[in-house]
């Protein structure tokens, strides 16, 4: 059910039927509902007003919020292992060679900001990246149709991560979130949220 989620199988503001669910995993109805509680946790679900849960919507302020404090957490990893270094052994297995579908690059964005979070001696950045990763991924994987260039950026910023100077890592990450910060109206749509202005906002 997490995965199905990430992965955009439900769209913005669905409710989730447990009952239905649970016959579809085949499982009884309490696994179903206890993992929904703990998604609720993680943000990856809320509180449905009639009584269950659902997805949560995807609206602009939120989104660009999302977007920020994503790429502030990635340079706070950053900079907490700026005096040691990244580890120069980040190879093409660090990121997914599929690069062809917008599902693949949304993956390859999630494993390149996975790998950095894992570098930061605090554990809580990889935590908090993984975190907002996930919450972010079924925007990501819109965005190589409202954005042009997101391989080559994607493979820009990998390529910095093993052997550019930090400060330009840094600058490549601020410039990879402001873009997308940028053209957050258009990624709303795109995932199918509710622009600024419409009925259901």
């Amino acid at each position: 059910m997490k995965a199905e989620i990430i992965g955009g199988r439900f769209p913005p503001r669905a409710v989730l039927v447990e009952r239905v669910l649970a016959s579809e995993y085949r499982v009884s109805v309490s696994p179903v509902r206890n993992g929904a509680y703990r998604l609720l946790g993680e943000g990856l679900l809320e509180l449905h007003p009639g009584g269950g849960f659902q997805i949560p919507d995807i609206e602009e302020p939120a989104l660009r919020d999302l977007y920020f404090w994503h790429g502030q957490l990635v340079r706070n990893a950053i900079n907490a292992k700026r005096r040691q270094g990244f580890d120069v052994a980040f190879a093409r297995s660090e990121v997914p060679d599929d690069l062809t579908t917008p599902v693949g690059v949304a993956a390859a964005a999630a494993h390149l900001f996975s790998f950095i979070a894992r570098q930061s001696p605090n554990t809580e950045h990889r935590k908090a990246i993984l975190t907002a990763g996930k919450r972010l991924y079924p925007v990501r994987i819109k965005e190589p149709l409202v954005i042009n260039g997101v391989v080559d950026e994607i493979l820009a910023v990998r390529t910095l991560t093993a052997t550019g100077p930090t400060s330009d890592l840094i600058t490549a990450i601020w410039a990879y979130h402001r873009r997308r910060i940028r053209r957050v109206g258009d990624l709303v749509v795109a995932a199918g949220g509710t622009p600024i202005g419409s009925e259901n906002g």
